[in-house]
């Protein structure tokens, strides 16, 4: 490094975009790595950005130590913390990172470890049954309920292979075994699960940091609007809304596994018996934090001022008025519910978001309009990668 960096962001997309411009807007100097160019790396406030594969983490890291400071490694991605809790002995000799990549977090990525996880600690999820491979789903295709969708144990490394989408939909028997036949062996482990009826507008959301003491730092809660892909995928459209249910169940569950680090929880409520289920817990920032940050929470800050023994930033409630659009991703997602009929779940409810005083985009801003330029740039290449 030819400077001091606080904080080297793992990852550039627009998640690791939240992370830079809110760690510099703390007066932090902020590196970005990534195995290809984001849109983070245009962002003003990047200090130091560079290409490399995951596997060459320790020896940049080595490289570009200064001054025996030890930056704070905030991943933004899945690929990335498995590539921190791989070779954290020989990372925390030159940065800083959080206790759950020592181990913990693998439980939380690994969706049959995660779902194992819930029911020793008594959080209600839907009903999941668990494949150790293609013949292992087959066997299961005469005592499962339909419809149901079927996700990899290990997401991250089967992206290319569910091209953009992050689940599987078998509506029916028929469907669900065309699925199995197709899918390649090397995936691994796969979790089929049951389906919860409603509309995605149904699903809420919590943020926040645990502190090393276990406290909760600057924590949010919110509604997922709309996602993409429809049905089955990430936030497209989000709205700032207290949810003490949600924030007592995450806050628990967090306490028992004796989490430490920054992360974000998904849930849903089950209609037929009321009850808020857990869909997932990423153990870093996702792709909708900005919302954190333009609601008053500052979640990378909090962690880096824990992680360095300073004063505990002032908590105050997020504002309830901040709609967050990922705008070419909910145009498709909105556009996909009025041409289509007869889908699995309902046209989302966002009466919610004609109430929203504050806009917050994942990508634009204002004050540092180069990554809204280059975006686009990254959605052909990730169609070229797919089609390769």
């Amino acid at each position: 490094m030819s400077v001091s960096i606080d904080v080297v962001v793992l990852g550039s997309s627009p998640t690791g975009l939240y992370a830079v411009r809110e760690a510099s807007r703390a007066g932090l100097r902020v590196g970005v790595l990534d195995t290809a160019p984001g849109c983070a790396f245009s962002s003003r406030f990047v200090s130091i950005r560079h290409v490399l594969g995951t596997d060459g983490l320790v020896d940049w890291l080595r490289a570009n130590a200064r001054d025996g400071r030890r930056p704070l490694l905030i991943p933004t991605s899945d690929q990335w913390i498995e590539r921190v809790m791989l070779a954290a002995p020989h990372i925390a000799e030159h940065a800083q990172f959080f206790s759950a990549y020592t181990g913990l977090a693998e439980s939380l990525l690994d969706k049959q470890r995660f779902n194992a996880l819930c029911h020793q600690h008594g959080v209600d999820t839907p009903g999941v049954w668990q494949a150790d491979g293609r013949e292992s789903l087959r066997a299961l295709g005469d005592a499962i309920p339909f419809p149901c969708i079927l996700k990899p144990a290990l997401i991250h490394r089967a992206r290319h292979y569910l091209q953009g989408k992050k689940v599987l939909l078998a509506r029916t028997r028929g469907e669900f075994f065309s699925h199995v036949d197709a899918m390649p062996e090397e995936l691994g482990g796969w979790l089929v699960q049951e389906i919860i009826p409603g509309a995605e507008s149904e699903i809420t959301l919590f943020g926040g940091y645990i502190a090393r003491d276990g406290e909760p730092r600057q924590v949010f809660t919110g509604r997922k609007l709309r996602q993409y892909p429809s049905g089955f995928g990430s936030a497209s459209l989000v709205t700032s809304q207290p949810c003490r249910e949600t924030l007592d169940l995450t806050l628990r569950f967090l306490d028992r596994i004796g989490f430490h680090g920054i992360c974000g929880a998904e849930y849903k409520r089950d209609p037929r018996d009321g009850r808020l289920k857990m869909i997932e817990i990423n153990p870093r920032p996702t792709l909708w934090f900005q919302i954190t940050h333009d609601a008053g929470c500052r979640i990378i800050e909090a962690a880096l001022r824990d992680m360095t023994d300073q004063p505990v930033l002032n908590e105050s409630e997020p504002s309830q008025d901040v709609l967050w659009r990922y705008l070419f991703k909910d145009v498709a997602s909105s556009g996909f519910y009025r041409r289509t009929r007869n889908f699995i779940f309902p046209s989302p409810d966002i009466s919610s978001a004609g109430a929203a005083g504050k806009r917050s985009w994942p990508v634009f801003q204002a004050r540092d309009p180069v990554p809204a330029l280059v975006e686009p740039f990254g959605f052909v290449r990730k169609a070229l990668e797919r089609w390769a």
